[in-house]
């Protein structure tokens, strides 16, 4: 299947789309999403939980709706290189370090509480490196919200705070990956 034609698409500039990393891909995002949310919500007990879940599964259902049923262009394809897929590993070890030690740390001066908001922080702070590793600019947009919001977890420095970074975080990041899924972030071959 090749992106529909009312986007202009080159339909030789992408793998096919369940070999596309950039779609396969965005499903690891999705369900970060989903963790963020679903982990961090109480459940159906309160107007904004169900809200945040009602938005992240409507979020997440378009996407891949988008990715796969009726795709858009991403913009053109740059196979990542050796040298990209080590940084892509690299980041996502020195995430699940940060988060460990960050994790420690904060249980060390009695602040477990938030973890929530620094697993934000973190797996912003992991995306900025993407952009760079897989030519795709979405990902300083997601990895900046990421960390703004994660950041701002920390300051506020309550419960409540920590938490709502983490579910904002995982709804910015399925709103992100829509747009993403849109073709709003694909660049034009010239």
């Amino acid at each position: 299947m090749t992106p529909r034609p009312d986007t202009d698409a080159p339909s030789t500039s992408a793998p096919p789309l369940f070999a596309d990393p950039r779609r396969t891909g965005s499903l690891i995002g999705l369900i970060g999403a989903c963790v963020f949310v679903f982990s961090y919500t109480p459940g159906f007990t309160d107007v904004l939980s169900v809200t945040a879940r009602i938005l992240v599964i409507a979020s997440v259902s378009a996407t891949l709706w988008f990715l796969f049923a009726a795709p858009r262009f991403l913009g053109p394809f740059v196979p990542p290189r050796r040298r990209h897929i080590g940084a892509y590993v690299l980041c996502v070890v020195m995430e699940l370090a940060l988060i460990a030690v960050g994790g420690r740390l904060l249980e060390s001066v009695g602040r477990a509480e938030l973890r929530p908001a620094l697993i934000a922080l973190v797996v912003g702070l992991h995306f900025l490196p993407f952009a760079w590793a897989f030519n795709e600019r979405m990902f300083y947009l997601l990895g900046g919200a990421l960390l703004l919001l994660g950041g701002l977890g920390l300051l506020v420095a309550t419960p409540a705070g920590a938490l709502g970074a983490a579910v904002g975080s995982g709804l910015v990041m399925a709103l992100i990956l829509l747009a993403y899924s849109l073709g709003l972030f694909a660049r034009r071959e010239e």
